[in-house]
């Protein structure tokens, strides 16, 4: 009856108070967790340990990228034509130089054999020229000989008459009637007869030991030393020619026939001697002309004429092979669309090299560890397991900008070409940017980093530790070993000084939680009902609303 009643109490108090009938019903699930499933938690530290060894260090820098063509050109036709030839098709290999396509070159030919004629004709020694120029350079010795001889004939004539005048008109008696100047003037020609006359028996002396067959030098020699001659022999007769005018105009003499007839002679001579002078001046400009064209022929064309026909002829020769359209370097023909019979004006197609490289995209700290030559390895998407290596050949010197992020290209180029490999294809490239071997190493793990300072951790010499398979439980704190680290790649730490090999390191700490439940407790819901288990039940299905 008690028991009813304050089951009934209990379901009334629940009607009226909601609310705190639920905060009671959490508490008191509480309160049961913590009396019932409350545990004792542990921790134990434990540390897994390694012995440092040497091994190598590489370093690298990874990137992706695409396949290209080394090189990619249009294939254009330098001039316009008409193609009568394409001996090639799209995909065929061609080596530098293949006639890809030839066009209608038979105008350019007639041109090209033009200009090597002429260049020839210039280079060959034409013999009817050579026969001429001889017997040019001989007429002008012939002439020079034959005016030489006129001339001596008549310059002794010339000679002999101011011979004459000289002790004639301008001799003793007349002298004697002039002042001291008028004396000089006579003395100066007569001064210049004796000079001329010296002159002439001189060189005709020289004449006489020679003939026309004389040798050509022989015969210059005559006509210079003739010349020569002629101008002594004409200042001889102008200074006569003075010294009859001073005379005449002195004794007032210009009506006597001795002057009169003196005057004529003179006048005579002087034009004489100029008109030798002229003509034999005239024969030894002809006779060194003359020698220096047959010098030159016989020498053969002039250098700078040969340079210039031959340079016309590389002009010509050039223009006849733009008919004939040639690979520039090994490649693939990508693209060709010259037709024979068709008119072929500017591009006519598609070259690609048929070396490939890559090409991949690095940002500005990857950057400037790169630097030619070094090497790479290369593996592709689309083709599993294989790997080529390369190296690097090209590296951007301005970067591209792209939403605020600088990138750089780097080419690498194959160091074997394998068939699979096709331009467009994804890569992944990674660069070899410093290496060390034989070096001291730790994993990367074990190296920690505090102020600066880098170190790592040993249990020491001393140190009571006991084993599972789960690594070392330790008695006491691991000690901190500085160290100076050299190269470092994904995986391992050069170790420059701090350890040496042999030494044991801790790689990696390993911290575990355990925990023990307590269910000595007696049930608090067993106090409300009793002792029995079959009252406890009872009274949770009435807390609970059953």
């Amino acid at each position: 009856m008690n028991n009813q009643t304050f089951i009934q109490k209990v379901k009334s108090f629940i009607s009226n108070h909601k609310i705190w009938s639920f905060i009671i019903l959490l508490v008191i699930i509480f309160l049961v967790y913590l009396f019932f499933f409350k545990s004792k938690t542990t921790t134990e530290t434990k540390y897994v340990s390694s012995a440092v060894s040497k091994g190598n260090i590489i370093v690298s820098v990874s990137g992706t990228g695409q396949i290209e063509s080394a090189d990619t050109i249009n294939i254009n036709a330098k001039v316009s034509g008409d193609v009568i030839s394409v001996p090639v098709k799209v995909g065929q290999e061609v080596k530098k130089g293949t006639l890809i396509a030839s066009m209608d070159s038979r105008d350019a030919r007639i041109v090209l054999e033009t200009a090597q004629l002429s260049l020839d004709k210039i280079k060959k020694l034409d013999p009817l020229t050579v026969l001429q120029k001889e017997n040019s350079t001989i007429k002008t010795y012939t002439d020079g000989w034959n005016n030489t001889s006129a001339f001596l004939i008549d310059m002794n004539v010339v000679v002999t008459g101011m011979y004459d005048i000289s002790n004639g008109y301008l001799g003793y008696k007349n002298k004697m009637l002039l002042s001291e100047s008028g004396k000089i003037k006579l003395d100066a020609s007569e001064k210049a007869y004796w000079e001329a006359k010296k002159s002439l028996d001189t060189t005709t002396s020289l004449y006489k030991t020679l003939s026309i067959n004389s040798s050509k030098d022989e015969i210059k020699n005559l006509i210079s030393k003739t010349l020569d001659t002629a101008k002594v022999v004409s200042n001889g007769v102008k200074l006569t020619q003075a010294s009859l005018d001073y005379t005449i105009y002195s004794l007032d003499a210009t009506s006597t026939t001795d002057a009169t007839n003196n005057q004529k002679n003179l006048t005579s001579w002087t034009a004489t001697t100029n008109n030798y002078l002229n003509s034999i001046a005239t024969n030894l400009n002809n006779i060194n002309e003359s020698s220096q064209s047959l010098s030159d022929t016989l020498a053969g064309a002039d250098e700078l004429d040969i340079r210039q026909a031959e340079l016309n002829l590389e002009t010509k020769q050039n223009s006849y092979n733009d008919y004939f359209i040639r690979a520039p370097f090994d490649g693939i023909i990508a693209t060709l669309t010259a037709k024979v019979g068709q008119t072929a004006s500017g591009s006519i197609g598609t070259l690609i090299a048929k070396q490939k490289i890559v090409k991949i995209s690095l940002n500005e700290v990857d950057i400037a560890k790169i630097k030619l030559g070094q090497k790479a390895t290369l593996s592709f998407d689309a083709i599993d397991g294989l790997t080529i290596t390369g190296k690097v050949d090209g590296i951007d010197s301005v970067g591209t900008v792209s939403q605020g992020v600088v990138t750089y290209n780097v080419t690498i180029v194959l160091d074997v070409d394998d068939a699979r490999v096709k331009p467009g294809m994804s890569v992944s490239a990674t660069i070899i940017t410093d290496t060390a071997q034989d070096v001291v190493i730790v994993p990367s793990s074990a190296v920690k980093e505090k102020n600066g300072v880098s170190y790592v951790e040993t249990l020491g010499l001393a140190t009571s530790t006991v084993t599972d398979s789960q690594g070392l439980v330790s008695t006491v704190k691991p000690i901190s070993v500085n160290i100076t680290v050299g190269l470092v790649d994904d995986m391992s730490s050069e170790i420059i000084s701090g350890l040496k090999e042999g030494d044991i390191i801790i790689t990696k700490t390993i911290t575990t939680s355990t925990s023990a439940k307590t269910t000595t407790a007696p049930s608090i819901l067993g106090a409300v009902g009793g002792n029995k288990a079959g009252a406890s039940s009872g009274a949770m299905r009435s807390v609970m609303g059953h």
